[in-house]
């Protein structure tokens, strides 16, 4: 018997293949049932593929800590904050 990748989501991306293999194990289980069609699992399999990708997404964003968040232009208010007598005041891109 063939081994099943039921990994739905692969560094990032959705696992085409995972996701098949997902909906065909869903009309098989639901083969009692005659209305429920292949078009039917496909868009289940896809509902749980869409979860897991917003799960993988969330477990990406991590809370910055405090030094790094976004302040303006850190260098040139460090290099400006330092030596005030080099501010360039001229907004001409010559």
């Amino acid at each position: 018997m063939k081994t099943r990748d039921y990994n739905l989501i692969v560094d990032g991306k959705y696992n085409r293949r995972a996701i098949m293999q997902r909906a065909y194990a869903y009309m098989k289980r639901n083969s009692s049932l005659k209305w429920y069609t292949f078009k039917m699992a496909l868009k289940e399999a896809w509902v749980d593929a869409h979860l897991k990708m917003d799960d993988y997404k969330a477990s990406l964003v991590r809370e910055q800590p405090e030094a790094l968040k976004k302040q303006g232009n850190v260098l040139r208010n460090l290099f400006l904050g330092a030596h005030p007598e080099n501010r360039y005041y001229d907004s001409s891109w010559r």
